[in-house]
């Protein structure tokens, strides 16, 4: 059954519910390879964790407690176009790190040992030849970014002289390129992109802007998505390319809150907002009666949607989506939201 709106841009399409299999998919979000595979995190009903994909047939393991060295997965899988899919877990035998499956070969690219104290959090995100960005915590004491695969880890940024906190998860492109929010000592806060070796600001709050949301996104051409909110008032998705910042949607029209937004390579943008009058919601263009996605409240399963999640990971090329949804039902779903002819 699929209660689609009329006025909704989108088609979900269940991919995975709880029931006889599944028993949790909170707290991460579902990830979407450009084939509209769909790889998401569940807890079983017969016990421990496990990432999963589908494509709206048959679901497939990719890793549980039952098929290696695991006991649990604590993060959102990334999956890229060849299929190899990375991920948090933690080890039976004690500590955790962040793994990747590519050609059908188990990688570890980092684990906590006499250097990292802690993996995480949230999830690792990945590029298309398999370069896997993430977050750790050292035993010295600092928090960083991190990029690694088959060749070892590199270390991107640290808090330390500059940084003093990162917020939400590196996003990392095509061309190993990542974008981050974090806060500075000097400064305040801001997102930034590291490439090569060096970081450079994106845009920061020393002028224009407030608050920066936890999430930005990037795409393969170094287009950067984000939400803020301005000094003189408001808030807004915005897109940073070549230098030049492009208002894509604020609260000066129907909406008057924003949460997020995510870019590909087609700059298709989609964004969390709140219309005025409205529930929270995803949205796929500036006018909430015919863009929305999903919203809080809407039908959908012989009931309505209580909760809903996805992040930079969970959107392709094509604009297909990958969401999480609780019901008030208490039945949750891993949906792909289709874009509408």
């Amino acid at each position: 059954m699929n209660d689609l709106p009329p006025s909704r841009s989108h088609r979900l399409t269940p991919i995975a519910e709880t029931g006889d299999r599944f028993c949790d998919f909170a707290p991460y979000v579902a990830s979407i390879n450009d084939h509209g595979v769909v790889a998401f995190q569940a807890a079983l009903t017969a016990g421990g964790t496990g990432i999963f994909t589908s494509d709206g047939g048959t679901i497939s393991t990719v890793a549980d407690r039952a098929t290696g060295r695991f006991v649990e997965f604590y993060s959102h899988p990334d999956i890229n176009d060849d299929d190899s899919i990375c991920y948090y877990a933690a080890l039976k035998s004690g500590g955790q790190g962040v793994y990747l499956i590519r050609d059908n070969q188990l990688i570890r690219v980092a684990e906590s040992n006499e250097s990292l104290s802690a993996v995480g959090p949230l999830g690792p995100t990945m590029s298309a030849d398999g370069v896997v960005a993430f977050r750790a915590d050292r035993k010295s004491g600092q928090n960083g970014i991190f990029t690694g695969g088959r060749g070892g880890v590199t270390s991107i940024a640290d808090t330390g002289d500059f940084f003093t906190a990162f917020h939400g998860l590196p996003v990392i492109n095509r061309h190993g390129k990542v974008v981050f929010r974090a806060d500075r000592k000097a400064d305040g806060q801001g997102i930034f992109t590291a490439h090569g070796g060096s970081v450079a600001t994106v845009v920061d709050n020393r002028h224009v802007f407030g608050d920066f949301g936890m999430f930005p996104s990037l795409n393969d051409e170094g287009t950067v998505v984000f939400s803020a909110t301005v000094k003189t008032g408001g808030s807004g998705i915005f897109l940073m390319r070549d230098g030049r910042l492009t208002t894509v949607v604020n609260a000066d029209g129907p909406f008057e809150s924003f949460r997020g937004g995510l870019v590909n390579n087609s700059r298709t943008v989609v964004f969390f907002a709140t219309p005025r009058g409205g529930p929270l919601g995803v949205f796929s263009g500036p006018d909430p009666s015919v863009d929305g996605v999903i919203s809080l409240g809407e039908p959908f399963q012989e009931s309505k949607v209580a909760d809903f999640a996805l992040n930079s990971v969970s959107m392709n090329n094509a604009g297909q989506l990958a969401i999480r949804i609780a019901l008030a039902s208490g039945r949750q779903f891993i949906v792909r939201a289709d874009p509408v002819d």
